[in-house]
Order: structure tokens, then C-alpha cells, then sequence
């Protein structure tokens, strides 16, 4: 299994931030990657994937997170506090 293959999926991001992405969750309608191009994309399986979410703006990876339809997307704090949703 590769990574791409794993249902819940985590990377560090810009400012403390821990961005968590629930490939399970996501439909594929592709507004995070549109919203933060440098955290998101969609893959071949229209499921999102980390590009480089520590590259990405905290206001756009935060606007990304609000566009879910389905809150794919998590955000919790360098300590594992839930910040999102």
C-alpha cells in the first residue's frame, strides 16, 4: 500500500498548523485545491492529496478547509488539539 492508498493522511503546515486530509471522506470536488494550490490537489482517483501544505498561507489552507462539502480536510494544532471542524 502506498501512501496515496491510506485512508487518513497528515502533513505539518504553516504556522503550527497539522493538516489532516480524510481520503474516504473527500468526493473530489476539488474546491481545496482551487483554494490552496500549494497545500491540495485532486489525483487521478478525484481524492484529495498533500501537495506541500507547510508552502501554503494558513488563511488559504483555513479557506480550504471551510470549501469542503464533506470536511475531508482537518486541522488540529502542534499539540493535537482540534481546530477544524
Amino acid at each position: 500500500m502506498d501512501e496515496s492508498d491510506a485512508e487518513l493522511l497528515a502533513a505539518d503546515g504553516p504556522d503550527g498548523l497539522v493538516v489532516l486530509i480524510d481520503r474516504a471522506a473527500c468526493i473530489g470536488v476539488g474546491d481545496c485545491a482551487a483554494r490552496a494550490p500549494r497545500a491540495f490537489a485532486v489525483d487521478a482517483d478525484r481524492k484529495v492529496c498533500l501537495v506541500a501544505p507547510a508552502g501554503e498561507s494558513p488563511r488559504r489552507i483555513w479557506e480550504a478547509a471551510r470549501a469542503c462539502p464533506t470536511d475531508a480536510i482537518l486541522l488540529e494544532g502542534a499539540d493535537g488539539t482540534p481546530l477544524y471542524p
